[in-house]
C-alpha cells in the first residue's frame, strides 16, 4: 500500500485533468506526476529512505501538496508544521520527530531566525529570500521524473500530526497509510464524494482537518480542488459560484463571516452539494440563514487521533438535529463512558470513545501517552458526549473545560450555545474560574461589535439558563480570542492572560 498509489491510477486514467485551481494556474495530473517524481528523487539523492520524517513548513501553496506526494512516493513520513507556532516550537516538534529533512517556505524559514545548531535537518527552500544552501525548484529541475514506487506496508506511519495543544503539549498522532484511507472513504460513502466534486480549501491545509479530513478524500476520489493561500469571505462566494465548489468544510466563524458579506445576499451558492462545520457550536441563526438560500450546514465531527474524521450529521438532519454531531461514520464505533468505566444509558453524558480504522496508529514515541488514549482498546476522546435512542451524538463540551460549580458540573459549550444567539457578539468563550463561595464559576471572555456592558451579557444568560450556569465574570476585549490552526480557541493560553484578574477574585 501507498497513499501515492492514488495519482498514479489517477494520472493513467486522466492525465490532462486539472487536479489543482490555484489562483494564478491550474495544475493536471500529469504535471504534478512529474513534478512530484522529480521531486521524490530529490529527496533520495538527500538521503531520505522509506520511514524518515520530512517536516513541512509552508503557507497553503502547490509546493506544500507536492512536497507531500513526493515524500509518499519514497516511502517518507510527512511532519506538517503548524507556520504559527514560534521558532522554539517549529525546532521542539522536529526534534521530537527526527526530521531529517524540512521543506520550509523562504520568509517562514527565514523567521526561525536562530543559529543553525549541529543537528538540524537538512533545508529545502520555496521562493528563497535570501542566500540558501539549496532551493525546492532546484532540487526538482536536476533530479530525472522517474517514480521511485516504494511501496509499504498499510500500518506504515504517513503523516505525524502534532495537536494542537490547547489541553497542553502537543503530541505526535502517527497516521499511517491505512488510517487516510479509511477516513477518505468514510468521506466518499458518507459525503457521496467523487471524481466530479470540486473542493474548496481556503484554510491552512497544514492542520488534520485540511490535509486528512479534507484534502485526502478528494484527493483519493479524484476530485479537483481550489486552493487559495488564505481566506477572504468576499473572495471565497466568488469562487464558489465561479469554480461551482461542490464541497466546502470550515469552522463557523468562517461561515459567520460569509454570511456576514455584503456579497452574501446576492452570492450563487446552489452548487454546494456537502457544506459542513466543526470544532466549534454553530449558531440556530448561522444554519438558517444558510438555509435560506438551500445551503444544509451539518456539522461533523473528528479529532486528529481519529484521522479527522468520525461523526457526520446527514446535510437533510441539518435543521431538525440542531446541535447534533451525527451518527458514527460506518467503519467507526462509539461508545459513551461513565465516570466508573460502565456504558452510559442513552441521553446522558459521559465521555466519548471511539474505534475503527481511522484512529491513529500510536503517538509518536510516547508509549505512556498511547497506552491511556487506548485503554481497552478504545480511543478516549477526552470530549464528553450524549447519544439519543437512535445513536445520534451531541458532544457537549471538551471533558478538560467542564468546571463543577458548587458540587454541580457545568459545560462552558452549553453557555457558549446561548453565547453565540446574541447579535454583534463576534467571539465568546467561557471558563471557569476560581470563586470563594462555589469554587468554580464559569467566566465569559468576548469581542463585540456593539457596546455591550458586562450586566446585559449577564442578563441574557439569565434568561436561559439556570442560576449556577449564568457566568459570574465578563471581560471584553479588542483583540481576537487566540485559535489554533484547527480554529479551536486556546483557553490555556487565556486562562493564563487573565490570571491575574481571577487571582485578585479569590484574595
Amino acid at each position: 500500500m501507498n497513499l501515492a498509489n492514488i495519482m498514479r491510477y489517477w494520472v493513467k486514467r486522466e492525465p490532462s485533468r486539472t487536479t489543482f485551481f490555484l489562483p494564478d494556474r491550474e495544475v493536471s495530473w500529469a504535471e504534478m506526476d512529474e513534478r512530484t517524481s522529480r521531486l521524490a528523487q530529490g529527496l533520495m539523492s538527500l538521503g531520505i529512505e522509506s520511514g524518515d520524517r520530512v517536516a513541512v513548513l509552508m503557507p497553503n501553496c502547490i509546493e506544500f501538496c507536492e512536497t507531500v506526494l513526493a515524500a509518499l512516493k519514497c516511502g517518507g513520513v510527512i511532519v506538517p508544521l503548524n507556520f504559527r507556532l514560534a521558532p522554539r516550537e517549529v525546532r521542539e516538534i522536529m526534534r521530537r520527530s527526527g526530521t531529517k529533512i524540512l521543506v520550509a517556505e523562504g520568509h517562514l524559514f527565514d523567521a526561525l531566525a536562530v543559529a543553525p545548531e549541529a543537528d538540524d535537518p537538512r533545508t529545502v527552500v520555496v521562493r528563497p529570500s535570501a542566500e540558501v544552501e539549496l532551493g525546492l525548484e532546484d532540487l526538482i529541475q536536476v533530479a530525472e521524473p522517474t517514480d521511485p514506487n516504494v511501496q509499504v506496508e498499510p500500518d506504515h506511519p504517513a503523516f505525524i500530526c502534532f495537536t494542537s495543544g490547547t489541553t497542553g503539549l502537543p503530541k505526535g498522532a502517527v497516521l499511517s497509510h491505512r488510517n487516510v484511507m479509511a477516513t477518505a472513504t468514510e468521506r466518499m460513502v458518507c459525503d457521496a464524494w467523487n471524481a466530479e466534486d470540486i473542493g474548496f480549501i481556503p484554510y491552512a491545509i497544514a492542520f488534520t482537518g485540511g490535509l486528512v479530513s479534507m484534502w485526502m478524500p478528494l484527493y483519493v476520489s479524484g476530485a479537483q480542488v481550489v486552493l487559495e493561500p488564505t481566506f477572504d469571505p468576499d473572495r471565497a462566494l466568488e469562487l464558489i459560484a465561479a469554480r461551482r465548489i461542490t464541497a466546502f468544510i470550515a469552522v463557523a466563524s468562517v461561515w459567520e463571516s460569509m454570511t456576514a458579506s455584503p456579497l452574501f445576499a446576492e452570492a450563487d451558492l446552489s452548487s454546494l452539494t456537502c457544506a459542513a462545520t466543526g470544532g466549534m457550536y454553530i449558531s440556530d441563526h448561522l444554519i438558517r440563514t444558510l438555509g435560506e438560500k438551500g445551503v444544509h450546514l451539518a456539522q461533523q465531527y473528528g479529532l486528529t487521533e481519529g484521522g479527522g474524521l468520525n461523526i457526520i450529521l446527514p446535510p437533510d438532519q441539518a435543521l431538525t438535529r440542531i446541535g447534533y454531531a451525527g451518527l458514527p461514520t460506518p467503519q467507526c464505533r462509539a461508545r459513551i463512558q461513565a465516570e466508573d468505566g460502565s456504558e452510559c444509558p442513552r441521553g446522558e453524558v459521559g465521555e466519548l470513545l471511539l474505534q475503527g480504522p481511522q484512529l491513529m496508529e500510536r503517538y509518536w514515541d510516547d508509549d505512556q501517552a498511547t497506552a491511556e488514549a487506548m485503554a481497552g482498546g478504545w480511543l478516549h476522546t477526552g470530549d464528553l458526549a450524549e447519544m439519543d435512542e437512535e445513536g445520534y451524538i451531541k458532544i457537549v463540551d471538551l471533558k478538560k473545560d467542564m468546571l463543577i460549580s458548587g458540587g454541580i458540573n457545568v459545560y462552558p459549550a452549553e453557555i457558549e450555545r446561548v453565547l453565540a444567539e446574541i447579535p454583534d457578539l463576534s467571539e465568546s468563550t467561557v471558563i471557569g474560574v476560581p470563586d470563594h463561595k462555589w469554587g468554580e464559576v464559569p467566566a465569559v471572555i468576548a469581542r463585540t461589535t456593539r457596546p455591550y456592558t458586562r450586566e446585559q451579557l449577564i442578563s441574557y444568560c439569565r434568561e436561559q439558563l439556570a442560576s449556577y450556569k449564568v457566568p459570574k465574570h465578563v471581560i471584553f476585549r479588542a483583540d481576537p480570542l487566540p485559535r489554533s490552526m484547527s480554529g479551536k480557541v486556546m483557553k490555556a493560553e487565556l486562562r493564563l492572560e487573565y490570571d491575574s484578574v481571577w487571582t485578585a477574585t479569590v484574595q
